[in-house]
């Protein structure tokens, strides 16, 4: 082999981004003509599907932080003080729940580099409506105890609590952003060579 045949070169990139690279002429040529028929249009299944998960993930994890924040707010500060006592059943179970999702979404948010635009609220929006939609219809064929006392529609104060619910996306969706904005902050100052946020 001459030094000729030994020319490198980059042929395409992979999934990961990497580099394919031949050692011959021969191989070179074959493996480009295999990489540009079947190459580009795997790739761009592989980039469109990529993209539609990331999207959906990204969506998923802005709704459910919105609700965690809404639904541990609910239970520590309204929940637990007032109602434990009289109404709701206090457990291990349900400490543990409304305690361990806002240790896992803080550590997600912590882990990720995901922003939180004003106007995904909305999707957290939906999210909530589907979830009272599905306990109304399921309430209304079996008698079960509502998960939260105050979604009861029995009682007098239903719509109030509902309003005061709604009403409560704005705060705990605001807090979520603002606690991502101070982590891009601080992660920009602490480590400013290394954040890629």
């Amino acid at each position: 082999m001459s030094s000729r045949d030994l020319h490198v070169c980059h042929v395409g990139r992979d999934v990961e981004h990497g580099s394919s690279i031949s050692l011959t002429n021969r191989e070179r040529t074959h493996i480009h003509k295999t990489r540009s028929v079947l190459g580009s249009q795997e790739e761009n299944c592989v980039f469109q599907a990529a993209t539609v998960c990331s999207y959906v993930f990204e969506v998923l994890f802005q709704m459910n932080a919105g609700a965690v924040m809404l639904t541990d707010s609910v239970y520590w500060l309204i929940l637990f003080p007032f109602l434990t006592l009289n109404d709701y059943n206090l457990n291990l179970m349900t400490v543990n729940m409304h305690t361990l999702n806002a240790v896992l979404l803080l550590g997600d948010t912590a882990l990720n580099c995901l922003r939180v635009p004003f106007y995904r609220i909305s999707f957290f929006i939906l999210w909530t409506g589907v979830f009272v939609i599905f306990q109304w219809i399921i309430h209304a064929f079996v008698s079960i105890r509502w998960p939260y006392p105050f979604l009861d529609l029995s009682s007098p104060y239903a719509p109030i609590w509902y309003l005061l619910m709604a009403l409560m996306h704005l705060p705990c969706y605001g807090i979520f952003a603002l606690v991502v904005k101070v982590k891009l902050y601080l992660l920009s100052k602490l480590f400013p060579l290394s954040c890629q946020c």
